[in-house]
């Protein structure tokens, strides 16, 4: 691994995360933490469901080009790049799924 492969994973990371979290914000996210709402489970029972997830599923999905290209097209095998490549898609799919799935 070289210093470049360590330079280009830690920028696609932090660009992929500014992105995601950009794709995944709510409209009134902001409202967590005043008054009754106090998690984001309270939030989506409290606001009319106006829900636009799929949209940025959509948006948020070319985060993952970058690793395509790497692995598939270039056959490059580093462990820094599948390291990140999980980190993000785990990171992905909290923001879009799971977070919305515990809620009981």
């Amino acid at each position: 691994m070289t210093w470049k492969v360590f330079t280009l994973s830690l920028l696609w990371l932090i660009a992929s995360l500014f992105w995601i979290v950009f794709c995944s914000v709510q409209d009134k996210e902001w409202w967590i933490g005043q008054g009754e709402i106090k998690n984001i489970c309270d939030l989506m029972n409290y606001i009319v469901n106006d829900d636009v997830r799929n949209v940025g599923i959509f948006y948020s999905l070319p985060v993952f080009f970058p690793a395509m290209y790497a692995i598939v097209i270039r056959r490059k095998r580093y462990w820094l790049l599948y390291m990140t490549t999980l980190f993000i898609s785990g990171y992905w799919l909290w923001q879009f799924f799971i977070r919305y799935q515990l809620c009981f």
